[in-house]
């Protein structure tokens, strides 16, 4: 009797083992997790400081993307290494959809391209554009040129001569420098620490020109007469300069926008993806959204996954072009 008793707690204990595996492989499935998603709340890494314009584009998002998940979304800073700590702490997350990135080319890109990031470009998955900024040339009214053909003129006729200010190796130079390579034209670099300094130098006559990243820092100025915009780097004409040319107009085709977005670790689930891209849809679309958007002066210019990655890849191609052509590392 005890040896049957024994025989029948032995198979009970081993058919629980079975069970209990096929729980835990039934739990760790993916596409299991992946049909049940989200089932829990979702975070979005800013890998910069807070009150900055990537973190307060991911806070908008967040505050309104659980309509359209039915999950909190929270944001978590994590800053440092240039954006390089957060961004790499996301591209070796977990690829299963509850860790996002607030992702703009000062981690996916720039980084990249002078080597000191420990990831790829595209080792991260986009979901979607939020935004981008319009860089922009501007110059004292005082100049010899009042447009930027008059400007490509006397360059080219000068070479060296011309004088812009800039923050160095980012954005805004890399993308001066890639439209004037193009254009077959030297100009001489003046670093400064932002886009204010750039403004400000080009105010005081100090340099030529100022190339900022966002024609926010430039349009009181141009509405008081006291700059005049020349060009702008972004693939349509900005709607606050209807009258300045883009760089493609002046037949150098160089698009050039610092963007904002959301972007996951490389390997979600495509079930997820197709989640997350339909909310993202939805949130570019809502009214409160794009009311709080504009209440705080940002402009909502929505990309597709598929654009974004179009985006991604312009941007390494281009400046990996023009920081190996100049020796910028």
């Amino acid at each position: 009797m005890k040896k049957f008793l024994l025989l029948c707690a032995i198979s009970l204990l081993a058919v629980s083992f079975a069970f209990a595996g096929g729980a835990a492989e039934d739990a760790a499935d993916p596409a299991a997790t992946a049909a049940e998603y989200p089932s829990r709340p979702i975070q979005i890494i800013v890998p910069w400081g807070a009150g900055g314009r990537t973190d307060i584009n991911a806070r908008m998002f967040a505050s309104v993307a659980p309509k359209y998940l039915g999950q909190p979304v929270t944001v978590i800073n994590m800053a440092g290494g240039g954006s390089v700590i957060g961004g790499n702490h996301v591209a070796n997350a977990e690829p299963d959809g509850y860790t996002l990135i607030a992702i703009t080319p000062g981690t996916n890109v720039l980084p990249v391209v002078f080597e000191r990031a420990p990831y790829d470009t595209f080792d991260f998955e986009p979901i979607g554009q939020i935004g981008s900024s319009t860089m922009a040339i501007a110059s004292h009214p005082d100049k010899p040129w009042s447009n930027v053909e008059d400007l490509i003129e006397y360059a080219r006729a000068n070479p060296g001569e011309v004088t812009y200010a800039s923050v160095p190796l980012n954005a805004p130079q890399l993308g001066f420098l890639r439209w004037a390579n193009a254009a077959g034209l030297e100009f001489t670099h003046v670093p400064v620490g932002n886009d204010g300094e750039a403004v400000e130098s080009a105010l005081g006559g100090h340099v030529d020109l100022a190339m900022t990243s966002s024609v926010a820092t430039i349009t009181s100025h141009v509405n008081a007469g006291n700059l005049v915009p020349l060009m702008v780097f972004s693939d349509e004409r900005d709607e606050n300069l209807p009258d300045t040319p883009t760089a493609t107009e002046t037949g150098y085709p160089v698009v050039a926008s610092p963007f904002t977005g959301i972007a996951a670790p490389r390997g979600v689930p495509e079930e997820v993806i197709a989640v997350l891209t339909e909310a993202f849809q939805n949130v570019m679309q809502d009214e409160d959204f794009l009311t709080v958007m504009g209440r705080i002066g940002e402009s909502v210019n929505p990309r597709d996954r598929e654009q974004f990655r179009a985006i991604w890849q312009n941007d390494i191609d281009g400046y990996t072009d023009i920081v190996e052509r100049m020796g910028l590392r």
